[in-house]
């Protein structure tokens, strides 16, 4: 069961979130990071929504951090931190931060994150974690740290269950060639001449 998520979706559905935490929940952070690669495109939208609605007042600052999940030689599931663009080194006493992805999945980086921030002395409550997809895997334990705000929630009960989403704002890899036939080159002919010699490579 995979799920081809187009752009436009991603962008509706990050405005009309990000309009629910700052009207609603009267939420303003004074950092977004993005969690790359996959929150880059969510979290521009909710930075440039943070433009607009806020405009002469202080800008919203807006980094990124670049985090991986591994496994090390003793079979230990981790999470390694590559770098951050603004280091949570330079928070400030009563800094709002909102930590942005596309996926809550095994839950293990955005866990990760917010454990950073927590020791760099920002409390959990000034913290946002918001994803465009949160999965509750109900059938296994998950982490404490839970999204705050999501765009779709998925109840999962077994492992049949669990959705594939592709997020076509930056994913190509295992994509088949029905699917590259049906998203890529059906609707945009002049993508077939790049795509198709680098896919056969793989063959």
């Amino acid at each position: 069961m995979k799920e081809f998520l187009q752009y436009d979706e991603v962008r509706n559905n990050a405005l009309i979130l990000a309009d629910k935490i700052y009207r609603e929940d009267n939420f303003v952070p004074d950092i977004i990071y993005t969690s790359l690669r996959g929150g880059a495109y969510m979290a521009n939208v909710i930075s440039e929504y943070y433009k607009v609605a806020l405009k002469n007042h202080k800008p919203v600052l807006y980094a990124a951090v670049v985090a991986r999940s591994y496994t090390d030689v003793s079979k230990h599931e981790a999470v390694r931190i590559d770098g951050w663009t603004y280091s949570p080194e330079y928070l400030r006493m009563g800094d709002k931060v909102m930590l942005v992805d596309d996926i809550y999945d095994s839950g293990r980086t955005l866990n990760y994150l917010v454990s950073i921030l927590l020791e760099k002395g920002v409390p959990r409550e000034n913290i946002k974690v918001v994803v465009h997809d949160y999965k509750v895997y109900h059938y296994k334990e998950q982490p404490p740290v839970r999204p705050d705000y999501w765009c779709r929630k998925f109840e999962i009960n077994n492992p049949e269950q669990n959705p594939w989403i592709n997020y076509n704002s930056h994913e190509l890899v295992g994509l088949t060639s029905t699917e590259l036939e049906e998203n890529y080159y059906k609707p945009y002919p002049e993508l077939r001449k790049i795509l198709e010699p680098l896919f056969k490579q793989d063959n």
